[in-house]
C-alpha cells in the first residue's frame, strides 16, 4: 500500500485570489486526490481504481478504451489500473462478440457488491467540497472548470 503523503496542515495559507490559476487548480487536486486515498485505502483501492469501478456501475460493461475515455485516462493506465482489479476478482473480462481482438470490462460479483460503497464515499467528498458554496457559486465553477478543459482540450500548435 502507498504511503499517503498529506500536505501542510493549512495549505490554504499561500493561497488567495492572486494565486497563479494552475496552482490552485493543482492543490485542490491534489486534496480531492487525498482525501479519496484516505477513504478508499482501507478497501484496498486507489482513487484511480476506486474510479473504475464506480464508471463501470454507472455505465455499464464497455471495452478498456471507452472505459479509459470515460474516467479521462489513456489506455495503457488504464490497463495498469485495472489489471490488479481484475486479479482482486472486481472486474471481469469477456471477448467481445462483435470485434475480435477486444475485450468487454463489466463489474464482477463482488465488484458489484464494493461499487455503491465507492458511491457513497465520493458522494460524501462531493458533498463536504461543495460545503458553503451557493448554488451560484457552484455553477459558476462548474462552467470555469468545464472552460478549462476545453481549453486544455483543443489542439495545441505547434511552437
Amino acid at each position: 500500500m502507498p504511503m499517503i503523503l498529506l500536505m501542510q496542515n493549512n495549505p490554504s495559507a499561500s493561497l488567495d485570489m492572486g494565486s497563479p490559476l494552475i496552482k490552485l487548480v493543482g492543490a485542490a487536486r491534489r486534496l480531492i486526490r487525498q482525501s479519496f486515498w484516505v477513504r478508499y485505502a482501507p478497501l484496498g483501492l486507489t482513487p484511480q481504481q476506486g474510479w473504475i469501478l464506480r464508471e463501470l456501475r454507472a455505465r455499464g460493461p464497455q471495452s478498456l478504451h471507452c472505459l479509459a475515455q470515460g474516467v479521462f485516462m489513456d489506455d495503457p493506465t488504464a490497463c495498469r489500473v485495472v489489471k490488479p482489479l481484475h486479479e482482486k476478482g472486481l472486474v471481469a473480462s469477456i471477448p467481445d462478440p462483435s470485434h475480435g481482438r477486444r475485450i468487454v470490462l463489466s463489474l464482477s460479483e463482488t465488484g458489484a457488491q464494493v461499487a455503491p460503497e465507492l458511491d457513497a464515499i465520493a458522494d460524501q467528498l462531493g458533498r463536504d467540497l461543495a460545503a458553503g458554496l451557493s448554488t451560484a457559486e457552484l455553477d459558476s465553477l462548474r462552467g470555469g472548470l468545464l472552460k478549462l478543459i476545453a481549453n486544455l482540450s483543443s489542439p495545441v500548435p505547434p511552437a
